[in-house]
């Protein structure tokens, strides 16, 4: 079981999910209290298979008891939820109020030669899930359970440690931030399980008011000798922090790694605030930064949809790399400002061609094709010309094609893009009866030695029968040799 995402829910849907069932009670569990005995000794001397115990959970933490844990304490994050099978989800979740039910946490252990190879823990009511046969120790005391499953996370199985953490942080009223800001310092366990502890730093250390804990992520944030995956998740870890984004801005200069550079940007950016967006804006435009990092910067700014400061960004933009990002960015967002600013840009003849082009290609994948096909005879670069009508193709559309045979037909357009037109309206599905008919109407060379090769590749019997027209009566010589040497070579 891991940690997938938090959910939002409604202030009815918080109610009634939390509100304390009749059934249970942490005083009732604690009558039952395995007495004695060491319990990682009991647990792996068991024989192979399931070694099943109960210990009482924390305020907030409810289940089904099969498939979902859910922690509600921390109404100021929204509500934690893990599931068994790695789904996440967000908003109201339907029939989730009356199946998540407040409980003991069942805890399963796999056991194989003496050794813990998977942690398995359950909240919430009996199920096939828990009440599969196994090696029964009853109900444990809360504390022997957090110290076992944080021991587990530090000396088991690396693939183990989420869910051992998970099943210690439920524990009710234990103390387990300092232990956990130990497990995450310990430069000789594998960055898998430091990242494990990392994550619960945060969120335990908040709970157990333990800010003493929270300063290992500074810690191992600033160590350039520590692993890079533990330092990016340090820095993820501090931006959840109430002054972490400001921590984390006086950080950056410090570091020298671009994809921590990059996690600080983007962590930055989640916050949100006035002062984090400015910081961002300036990465964005700093000219002794590294082009990638400022790119990261801009879809973070894209990310908060916050489309004028982007506009007014992109001028001040220097690297044409930059400026297409934002074209793509705001084009992604499509609402009308951003539609009208590609407009301007794609109309923009001072602009470079390839932003441009650009400009064009987001406005096509977004749909907005009446608009590529209105302004194809505005535009003053043969290319874009080209890149207009190409886009526009991708549409298939029943007005495209016919704008395509406009082009076509135009003899005042140049041959290059009659010819584009052309093989666009073949591979659009023009029927081989319209290439003939084009072949007739359309006196251009390079058009029509564009149509033999067509209806060459068609190879259909109206095909075959244009070519030997061709071949025998066309008055251009180089044609009747084309469309020859076609019909030989597709015998």
């Amino acid at each position: 079981m891991i940690r997938t995402g938090i959910v939002v829910i409604s202030s009815a849907l918080i109610t009634a999910l939390f509100a304390p069932p009749p059934a249970f009670h942490s005083r009732d569990l604690s009558k039952r209290l395995f007495q004695g005995g060491d319990l990682a000794r009991r647990v792996t001397g068991a024989p192979d298979g399931l070694v099943k115990m109960m210990y009482a959970s924390r305020d907030g933490i409810c289940g089904d008891g099969r498939s979902f844990i859910a922690d509600g304490a921390a109404a100021g994050r929204g509500y934690d939820v893990w599931f068994t099978d790695g789904m996440s989800m967000t908003g109201n979740m339907g029939d989730f109020t009356t199946r998540c039910v407040r409980g003991p946490v069942r805890l399963l252990l796999v056991v194989r030669d003496h050794r813990v190879v998977d942690v398995q823990p359950f909240v919430g009511p009996s199920s096939v899930a828990t009440e599969r046969p196994g090696t029964e120790l009853g109900t444990v005391s809360v504390a022997d359970i957090s110290r076992y499953m944080l021991d587990l996370a530090t000396h088991g199985r690396d693939d183990n440690a989420r869910n051992a953490i998970l099943a210690a942080s439920l524990a009710d009223s234990v103390r387990i931030a300092e232990p956990l800001a130990t497990i995450a310092r310990n430069k000789s366990l594998v960055p898998s399980v430091r990242e494990a502890a990392l994550r619960w730093v945060g969120r335990v250390a908040v709970r157990e008011g333990n800010r003493d804990a929270m300063r290992v992520a500074r810690t191992i944030a600033e160590d350039g000798d520590d692993d890079i995956e533990v330092r990016e998740r340090a820095i993820r870890v501090l931006g959840e922090d109430v002054d972490g984004s400001a921590y984390l801005r006086t950080l950056y200069p410090k570091l020298q790694d671009l994809a921590l550079r990059e996690r600080v940007v983007r962590v930055v950016a989640e916050n949100g605030t006035t002062s984090d967006m400015d910081w961002v804006r300036g990465v964005a435009l700093d000219r002794n930064e590294r082009v990638s990092i400022r790119e990261r910067a801009v879809r973070s700014l894209g990310e908060s949809s916050d489309t004028r400061t982007l506009r007014e960004l992109y001028d001040r933009l220097d690297d044409p790399s930059l400026r297409e990002r934002v074209i793509r960015t705001l084009a992604d967002i499509g609402d009308a400002d951003s539609k009208r600013w590609l407009h301007e840009i794609v109309e923009r003849r001072s602009e470079s061609t390839s932003v441009r082009e650009r400009a064009l290609r987001s406005l096509a994948e977004q749909g907005d094709v009446a608009y590529l096909r209105s302004a194809y005879r505005t535009l003053d670069d043969e290319g874009l010309r080209e890149r207009a009508m190409r886009s526009a193709a991708e549409s298939d559309g029943a007005e495209t094609m016919s704008w395509l045979r406009e082009i076509v037909r135009d003899s005042k357009e140049s041959s290059g893009l009659r010819d584009r037109a052309v093989r666009l309206l073949a591979d659009g599905g023009a029927q081989t009866s319209e290439l003939v008919s084009l072949y007739d109407a359309v006196p251009d060379r390079q058009v029509r030695d564009r149509l033999v090769n067509l209806l060459a590749d068609r190879g259909d019997r109206v095909a075959r029968d244009k070519l030997k027209s061709i071949a025998t009566g066309d008055p251009d010589e180089d044609l009747r040799r084309r469309a020859t040497r076609k019909l030989t070579d597709g015998k």
